[in-house]
């Protein structure tokens, strides 16, 4: 485990619920290289969530291994940090803390990093423009619109210069103005060498894809390769190339 030649290596990935009487993941195995913007894919309730919330450490497995830019996510320490500096998280839900202002709730995931106050405030003001959200820098999340809301959580995942992305469902709320803004953040990411791992069925976004992987009946079983990227998923069926 732990390969260098890939940002995020997954191995054998099981996860359950309800006591083990549901089985959302079975046997996910999956390697992502840095620089790549991979779409997970597939029905409702195959696991696509589940595998980003497992990847975030947000959860932990049943079973598996799963490596994050060398961080074993399964049995590592400091994982607090781990969601904080390594990895930017975008929720479907948002999750913005309402009390607190769009500036400040962008700024909140900096505070306990070495970024300086002008510096917070410096990449706040890039991130806000790059999504046409400076009008709105001292409004609070009950006043924006869904998608606003959603344009702030993905200038909140991007705060700390993470090396991965994590996106559930970025643009599926956005018009194609605000999901192109998106989207070309998200592929700027992977140019200078980050990953993103986004679940999505939106076409502007697969459309913009390294690769798509379906995750179906829990299983990772089936990889769309685009501009000739190597398919390196793996099934029950067969072992990482």
């Amino acid at each position: 485990m732990s390969d260098p030649t890939y940002a995020i290596e997954v191995e054998h990935l099981a996860k359950t619920f309800a006591g083990g009487r549901v089985s959302v993941l079975a046997d996910v195995n999956l390697r992502v290289g840095a620089g790549d913007l991979v779409v997970l894919v597939g029905p409702s309730g195959s696991g696509k969530s589940t595998t980003l919330h497992l990847l975030a450490a947000l959860m932990q497995p049943d079973s598996g291994n799963i490596s994050v830019l060398g961080t074993d996510v399964t049995r590592g320490h400091h994982l607090d940090r781990y969601r904080r500096i390594d990895v930017g998280i975008v929720f479907q839900l948002h999750n913005l803390l309402p009390h607190l202002d769009v500036s400040q709730n962008i700024d909140i995931v900096m505070m306990g990093t070495h970024a300086h106050h002008a510096e917070r405030q410096e990449r706040i003001e890039d991130l806000l423009e790059r999504l046409d959200l400076s009008a709105h820098r001292h409004s609070m999340p009950p006043q924006l619109s869904g998608g606003e809301r959603q344009r702030v959580a993905v200038a909140r995942a991007f705060a700390n210069h993470p090396g991965v992305i994590l996106a559930d469902e970025p643009t599926g709320s956005l018009d194609d103005e605000a999901a192109a803004r998106v989207v070309e953040l998200l592929r700027e990411h992977c140019a200078h060498g980050g990953t993103v791992v986004a679940v999505s069925h939106d076409a502007r976004l697969t459309a913009a894809a390294d690769r798509i992987v379906r995750i179906e009946t829990g299983v990772a079983v089936e990889a769309k390769t685009l501009d000739n990227y190597e398919d390196r998923i793996t099934t029950r069926q067969g072992a990482a190339r």
